[in-house]
């Protein structure tokens, strides 16, 4: 089995291979597409409900501290407790109208759950609280808290234009109660018949807990296997919980509990300005999804592994013939040329082996002419090596000739074979090699020298180059088309007079700067353009004209690529200038 995966898969195991991905991928996709759409309309469902939801618990909210502001009112409305609270004020009887506040302001404690204290702030600067924990007049919630006028809930109430005032849940001291999280509301007392405003302010000290369970009375979930965890959650304007189920979540932003694995949704209450955010598990509402999931795979992975079977078993007859095939191949790679198959079928494989067995008479016959080919191939080499001349027998041909010139006294006849041997010799031996422009230059003054001495020193060679140049290296002969071109065409015609001028620099870019000029008769636009292009400039030798320039160019392109560049002017009468940009090496 481990040798049916390790071994590079024949036709067999590719036609298996394929068919599983075949049979696979379809059964993925379509799981997956079902899985994503079925997700996403039951989440959009959901979201739908959980907002109508949202949507009650907030009028739940709403109604709920509505209930909790009737007793800020009853008290306001306390004819009783607004002349206590005068006296009070006016410094008349302050012990009796305060043990009187305290005996009415604790049945108002008692008259709905969640009350921690009911307490009134005089003007004068007196507290008088009656706290449901302590059960005494003077330890309350209060107690301790210095000067009450500074009070922040006690200015907030006193500026605030609103009727009543409600305070965010803060952590307060808690002597018998699990719960540490309080909120205030209240409202300014005033009196009516003096036309006095704000004499006092009523505080009612609520557990946390009243907000908690008000936003989630109306949460729906199921026990046991099918319990859903859906939590609401009161969060204020920088998304910080300010009431959760669990206290431990309190004054944390509401990001740190939303996760890839809920789903939230929001409710603006615009009455309380706070949001109702509700956070429900995906995994306990999309649990019925995920158990048909389950099940679609199990039932489409039996069906490819019987598909498989099924494939596997009828691969073998159609791979049996692509083997007889394959064994055939390899003889036939093996050296055994005659090698021929036989087969009986009567479908697309005898096609095939037909086409084979074809196709290996065709290579005997190939290999025979090919044998044929190399035998006079070798004739034709010997051949060539008989008929080929030395080229030291033409060097030392040349060296006679010049010592017979010595001895007639022809030594202008002697300087030019001489000449012409260096050019020889630099010439044939490694034409593509790379040589320093030193070497280069001095042949080019051999080459001129035999020029001047052919055209009767009708023009002069002048060159211009600097010390640091001459060991830029440069390939060999790659100069000297531009040079024969301009002395053989440029000059064409002068008798005296011309001008070939040679120039090499290193530019502020590190590039060999050359440029060739002559003031030699010029050329029209269009010869020049074909000389660029590689096009034959004349009729008459259509081999020749133009196409060692054009050579020279196509070098230069093949040795340096987009790292070189050139340019080619010339006008009639002026003369025609060559510019090579070469790297330094």
């Amino acid at each position: 089995m481990r040798r049916w995966f390790t071994n590079r898969p024949g036709f067999r195991k590719k036609l298996i291979i394929a068919f599983v991905y075949v049979s696979l991928l379809p059964v993925l996709i379509v799981q997956a597409l079902s899985y994503y759409f079925s997700s996403q309309v039951l989440e959009t469902k959901i979201n739908h409900v959980v907002q109508n939801s949202l949507m009650q618990t907030a009028k739940g909210l709403d109604i709920t501290l509505d209930s909790y502001e009737d007793i800020l009112f009853q008290i306001f409305a306390n004819d009783e407790v607004v002349q206590l609270v005068r006296k009070m004020n006016n410094g008349t009887n302050v012990e009796l109208s305060r043990n009187r506040l305290i005996n009415l302001l604790s049945g108002y404690s008692y008259a709905k759950q969640g009350i921690r204290s009911v307490t009134i702030f005089t003007k004068s600067g007196v507290p008088v609280c009656y706290d449901l924990q302590t059960g005494s007049p003077y330890q309350n919630l209060w107690t301790g808290a210095g000067d009450i006028l500074k009070l922040p809930i006690y200015q907030q109430i006193m500026q605030n234009k609103q009727i009543v005032t409600m305070t965010l849940p803060q952590q307060m001291d808690s002597i018998n109660n699990n719960e540490h999280y309080m909120f205030h509301i209240g409202r300014k007392l005033n009196d009516f018949q003096l036309n006095e405003d704000g004499i006092g302010v009523v505080v009612i000290t609520l557990y946390e807990s009243v907000l908690s369970d008000a936003i989630n009375s109306a949460t729906v979930s199921s026990t046991g296997k099918n319990q859903i965890h859906s939590v609401n959650y009161l969060v204020d304007n920088s998304n910080r919980i300010v009431s959760s189920p669990d206290e431990a979540f309190i004054d944390k932003p509401i990001d740190t509990i939303m996760t890839k694995e809920t789903i939230s949704n929001t409710y603006a209450d615009k009455n309380n300005n706070f949001n109702i955010t509700n956070i429900t598990m995906k995994q306990d509402l999309f649990r019925e999804l995920y158990a048909m999931q389950r099940v679609s795979l199990i039932v489409g992975s039996l069906a490819i592994l019987f598909s498989t079977l099924l494939i596997i078993y009828f691969s073998g007859n159609l791979t049996r013939s692509i083997q007889n095939i394959l064994r055939a191949m390899k003889m036939a790679q093996n050296g055994t040329l005659t090698v021929q198959i036989t087969e009986d079928s009567k479908d697309e494989m005898a096609l095939i082996t037909s086409g084979f067995n074809r196709m290996m008479n065709r290579i005997n016959e190939l290999v025979s002419e090919v044998k044929q080919s190399e035998h006079k191939k070798k004739e034709s080499e010997i051949r060539a090596l008989e008929a080929q001349i030395n080229p030291h027998f033409l060097y030392n041909t040349l060296d006679s000739i010049n010592w017979l010139a010595i001895e007639k006294d022809e030594h202008e006849i002697s300087e030019m074979l001489q000449g012409l041997a260096q050019i020889l010799r630099y010439s044939i031996k490694d034409s593509n090699k790379m040589v320093t422009l030193e070497q280069e230059l001095s042949w080019i003054e051999q080459y001129i020298m035999l020029q001047q001495h052919r055209f009767c020193s009708s023009f002069t060679f002048d060159m211009d180059d600097e010390p640091e140049v001459l060991h830029v290296h440069i390939y060999k002969l790659l100069l000297q088309p531009f040079i024969e071109n301009a002395i053989i065409h440029g000059f064409a015609g002068m008798s005296s007079g011309g001008l070939l001028q040679l120039t090499a620099r290193v530019d502020s870019q590190s590039m060999l700067h050359i440029v060739i000029r002559d003031n030699g008769c010029g050329m029209e636009p269009d010869v020049l353009n074909r000389i660029i292009q590689g096009q034959p400039t004349s009729s008459l030798q259509p081999q020749r004209s133009g196409m060692g320039v054009r050579n020279a160019l196509d070098r230069i392109h093949m040795y340096y690529g987009e790292r070189a560049r050139y340019e080619l002017s010339s006008t009639i009468g002026e003369g025609t200038e060559v510019r090579l940009w070469l790297p330094c090496e």
